[in-house]
């Protein structure tokens, strides 16, 4: 019986760790990826439970040939689940990180925020639709009240919701910054001009309102993740471009940002459509074709988009400073988009930082527990009281 226990959860936990390391075959897997990478530990620990029955039998009980199996599965098991933990300790030494084992078993779970701990509003009304963003105020006093987030989220630029990620926001709030996670158009592609439009038109709008919220318009950041990243690092480093205007206006204001951070953004998009991660994932070239009306190699105008909606395009000496964070196993965006937007910026002189976390997979954030967040919410931190501070 126990040798039997012992070969289901070494099955258990190698199939379950595996996809850590292995490429995933369909979307769902790769959702199961994330989760896999992010609580590790969770199947690291039905790995040992497998290694001691395995253990047991064979000095105890009759286990023939089964518990060497079983201990061989086991223990593969269990080593690839630490890799996410080794695999960051460099990283964590470098950025002066303690990474902690109490905050990482703390919670499994990141639940939509309650209605209390944000409010609602109105920025814009384009086309008959809606936009909205909710606010989260900060939780203390400190230095970094008076400074605010905006944060944009993903989806391909064709579906995702804010406050996907509410976990963060709160965080923000409990740290002093006062959060504004905005709705954009998805719909009708291709929406390249009318989704970066939204969200230059949220920055305005945050200006606008800036009494009211308690906020300075002088220390704004704008965060986003994956396309959301994408439209962030765009909006910002656009700012005040003609060709790509906002969807509103606001009286003497700019859509100028003090910092930009992006999560896993594509940041040279004839490069991602050219260049593709999982296919089995995610069709990265229709997602692109979509978002800007066509492909590279229908016309020159169409490829004239795809350099007009790439942030690689826009770098400057004037860019705002960025922070940029990309996982080693991102099987959406590959890792060539930050290497590339980095040698942009370095060639540029603009101030930013990346943080490259060697497990990681895109989404990694979602656990905001995991070894990947407790590093990058230092690092930002860090990078948010320095180029958001008051001036």
């Amino acid at each position: 019986m126990l040798k039997t226990v012992s070969l289901i959860l070494s099955l258990i936990a190698f199939f379950a760790a595996i996809w850590i390391v292995v490429p995933a075959l369909s979307y769902n897997i790769w959702l199961f990826s994330v989760a896999a990478s992010e609580w590790s530990l969770w199947i690291g620990t039905i790995a040992l439970i497998a290694i001691i029955i395995s253990i047991y039998t064979s000095i105890f009980g009759d286990g023939g040939k089964f518990w060497i199996i079983s201990l061989i599965i086991s223990s593969s098991a269990f080593l690839i689940a630490f890799y996410p933990f080794f695999s960051v300790l460099k990283l964590a030494k470098e950025e002066n990180v303690s990474l902690s084992f109490t905050e990482y078993f703390s919670g499994l779970k990141n639940e939509k925020s309650s209605a209390e701990n944000f409010s609602t509003h109105n920025f814009a009304d384009v086309d008959g639709k809606k936009l909205q963003l909710d606010v989260y105020l900060p939780q203390v006093k400190n230095d970094n009240n008076g400074a605010s987030v905006i944060v944009v989220h993903g989806g391909s630029w064709n579906a995702g919701e804010r406050n996907d990620f509410p976990q963060w926001n709160e965080w923000l709030a409990a740290n002093g910054y006062t959060v504004f996670d905005i709705d954009y158009r998805l719909m009708p592609q291709p929406n390249y001009l009318t989704a970066t439009a939204d969200v230059k038109c949220a920055v305005l709008w945050t200006k606008e309102h800036a009494k009211e919220f308690n906020i300075s318009p002088e220390r704004i950041a704008i965060l986003g993740r994956s396309a959301g990243a994408h439209l962030a690092l765009l909006a910002a480093y656009s700012a005040d471009d003609p060709r790509l205007p906002p969807s509103c206006q606001a009286k003497d204001q700019n859509e100028k940002v003090r910092a930009v951070v992006s999560f896993y953004a594509p940041t040279d998009l004839i490069f991602d459509y050219e260049n593709t991660a999982n296919q089995l994932v995610m069709d990265g070239p229709k997602a692109i074709a979509d978002f800007v009306g066509g492909n590279p190699d229908e016309s020159a105008e169409i490829r004239a988009r795809l350099l007009l909606a790439s942030p690689t395009s826009h770098v400057s000496r004037n860019t705002p400073p960025t922070l940029l964070v990309h996982g080693g196993e991102d099987q959406l965006v590959r890792l060539e988009n930050m290497q590339i937007l980095n040698a942009k910026l370095k060639e540029n002189g603009v101030p930013h930082k990346t943080i490259f976390i060697p497990y990681a997979q895109h989404g990694f954030d979602y656990n905001i527990h995991g070894w990947g967040s407790q590093i990058t919410k230092s690092v930002m931190l860090d990078f948010l009281r320095e180029h958001t501070a008051g001036r």
